[in-house]
């Protein structure tokens, strides 16, 4: 019996594949396993997301939770201050934006909680099943994702501490050359109340920076986490196929078994891990659509200014969000279809009726492949190009309402 989410049984011993041990080996597997997903976990317990909830998560959690409720209300209510002014509406709608993604995606990762982390624990363990070439194939992927993640996370907070240091470097300007106090908030905030006294302006704009990063460190910890699970389980989905093309199919034989388990059960991966991140992905698909619209006509109207540098690292941020999703959409996609390849590749034809019978059950359904739709919209490179070319139209339909 091969090993579901929830848990694992043994495996019969065949010629084709070891037995999983419960204890690292050796200090290398010991440090690989250290390496997995790295950089999105640390994000998670950041926002206060882990596999045991304790009182100290539930209250990073709720401080990040209303943080970025009261930021995103702030933004809304800047907006209709300043409804007249296209460019002060456009200026808080990428913060407004971006803060209701923080919180989709902080409370999708809470709820499903359970299930992220048993999918993690899965392909954590069916590396143990893994033969010496396949666990090279395994890590060289996770060391990818490791850089991926941490160019990610690196991006985005740099994204967010330029806006920082835009609202810092604009105070001390006019206080050196203008011989003026006029300090303001990173992003374009507003507030029921005077936080003009200096101690109170102080501690809000403490908030708001931290704001910024809650937000940054909920995006890389969703986006992130969802690339580098999918990317894994491709990974598998490609070992799969050249176990089978390599195969050599007898009647009765305990490979079949194997394979075919091996096959089921990462198909359930792929749909709990679709089911996981599905309200995530359909928010992040259509809120980035408006984002890139937004950012590209502020990204127009301040050529040539310092302001360009942080609207360009922004569209950046918010198209690595949607590769995310529309790249290891289109693989998981692309990979699980490709396992009837795989069998067709095989020596099928020299298998007895009672094998080939079961083999052609395996690739029909292989020919249904993962189902990576969102609502209404997929999670596909195709997706992704309609988003880019979108945009585009519409950030000429903005800038012609503009002198």
């Amino acid at each position: 019996m091969f090993p579901t989410v929830a848990g694992y049984a043994k495996t019969p011993k065949t010629k084709r594949m070891a037995l999983p041990s419960s204890t690292p080996v050796d200090g290398r597997t010991t440090t690989a396993q250290g390496k997995f997903l790295r950089v999105q976990l640390l994000c998670l317990a950041l926002i206060g997301v882990q596999r045991d909830e304790t009182v100290s998560s539930r209250a990073i959690f709720h401080v990040c939770f209303i943080s970025m409720v009261i930021m995103d209300l702030a933004t809304i209510l800047f907006a209709l201050e300043h409804a007249n002014d296209i460019a002060l509406v456009c200026d808080c709608l990428g913060p407004t934006f971006t803060a209701y993604l923080g919180i989709v995606k902080q409370y999708c990762l809470s709820a499903h909680r359970v299930e992220l982390w048993n999918i993690i624990e899965t392909l954590r363990r069916l590396k143990d099943y893994a033969q010496a070439d396949e666990i090279v194939s395994i890590e060289r992927n996770n060391k990818i994702d490791r850089i991926l993640a941490t160019a990610y996370l690196v991006s985005a907070s740099a994204t967010g501490s330029l806006f920082i240091f835009a609202a810092l470097a604009k105070g001390f300007y006019k206080l050196i050359f203008q011989n003026s106090i006029e300090w303001g908030l990173p992003l374009s905030l507003s507030f029921p109340f005077n936080t003009s006294q200096p101690i109170i302006f102080a501690l809000f704009f403490i908030w708001s920076s931290a704001a910024i990063y809650i937000v940054v460190f909920c995006s890389v910890s969703s986006d992130a986490s969802f690339g580098g699970l999918a990317s894994n389980v491709v990974v598998h989905f490609k070992l799969l196929q050249k176990r089978l093309q390599d195969t050599t199919f007898t009647d009765n034989d305990e490979n079949l078994k194997y394979l075919i388990e091996y096959h089921s059960l990462l198909l359930d991966l792929s749909q709990k891990l679709m089911s996981s991140f599905r309200v995530i992905i359909i928010n992040n698909l259509l809120v980035a659509s408006v984002l890139l619209c937004v950012l590209g006509f502020q990204l127009v109207m301040f050529l040539g200014s310092t302001l360009m540098l942080i609207y360009f690292m922004y569209v950046t941020a918010i198209v690595i969000q949607i590769t995310f999703f529309a790249y290891y959409g289109s693989l998981l996609s692309h990979e699980s279809e490709a396992v009837g390849n795989a069998i067709y590749c095989s020596n099928w034809y020299e298998a007895t009726p009672k094998t080939r019978r079961i083999l052609l059950q395996c690739l029909m359904r292989a020919q249904v492949p993962v189902n990576t739709k969102a609502g209404f919209m997929v999670a596909s490179l195709p997706t992704l190009r309609a988003i880019l070319n979108s945009a585009g139209s519409y950030v000429a339909l903005l800038l012609s309402f503009t002198d």
